[in-house]
């Protein structure tokens, strides 16, 4: 994986360029959002989960590379943002490819529109389930809620969690918080912090890593993405209990698709 470049960062004044110090500009190569969903791929490689979920799903691109794997056979999204579920829904669409090469499984694409933080049993027992710069995005009481949810009812055999090292923020030019939705951005010891009490809770263990290779000479900061790699102690799905077993779809179905038969 490639180092980040710090560029100087110029601004125009009267025609001339003038250079802005000490701020600069870091650009990542390939992109931080692409090494975020290489790492989900990677994981899915090794893994080979036949029920995956991305929680947040947002403009449906990881679900989009996602879908091509011939292991998965059940792909669900889920985002609080119903017009952004239907606006984005078309990037899972067949395309001709998929019918001229059948898969060996078949595969259906769920993309639902609800809240993170409220239990539907129709995600229930599956392999991965993956937050991609998600909780940054939760107030104070989802967040309180979230571990419950995704890990106590839901309980998938794998959960990745990714978000933002707040340690890293200085490096950028004049950067408090990444995003003006983001409701707070955490350093490696408070993510880890929460991590680990949600791990012991809930009978996962949880392994740290991170994308985003900070410039040369600035290595303390550690990666610009920090993730945490929940895996279910014992490794296997756990039952659900009788009263998981029971219907709660509170999700607002999106959208369905079955791009082909086996």
């Amino acid at each position: 994986m490639e180092m980040a470049e710090s560029i100087p960062c110029n601004s125009v004044v009267g025609g001339n360029f003038k250079e802005v110090s000490p701020e600069k500009v870091i650009r990542f190569k390939p992109p931080l959002y692409k090494q975020r969903y290489q790492f989900v791929r990677d994981l899915v490689d090794r893994h080979e989960p036949k029920k995956v979920a991305d929680l947040g799903c947002g403009d449906a691109k990881l679900l989009k590379l996602l879908k091509i794997y011939p292991c998965i056979q059940l792909l669900v999204g889920v985002d609080i943002n119903e017009e952004k579920l239907h606006s984005n829904g078309h990037r899972l669409s067949p395309y001709l490819g998929e019918f001229v090469k059948p898969r060996d499984l078949d595969l259906t694409v769920t993309l639902y529109h609800g809240s993170v933080v409220e239990r539907d049993s129709r995600l229930l027992g599956f392999d991965l389930i993956t937050c991609i710069e998600l909780i940054e995005h939760l107030d104070s009481d989802d967040l309180a809620r979230f571990p419950d949810v995704v890990f106590g009812y839901l309980s998938p055999a794998m959960v990745v969690i990714s978000t933002p090292n707040a340690e890293f923020n200085p490096l950028f030019p004049t950067v408090t918080l990444r995003d003006a939705d983001h409701k707070f951005e955490w350093s490696r010891m408070e993510f880890q912090t929460w991590a680990l009490h949600v791990a012991n809770c809930y009978n996962y263990r949880v392994e740290f890593t991170g994308v985003g290779t900070p410039p040369a000479g600035s290595e303390h900061v550690g990666y610009c993405t920090q993730i945490g790699v929940f895996t279910k102690n014992g490794g296997k799905l756990s039952k659900p209990s009788v009263s998981q077993q029971c219907d709660q779809h509170v999700y607002k179905p999106g959208l369905t698709l079955y791009p082909q038969l086996a």
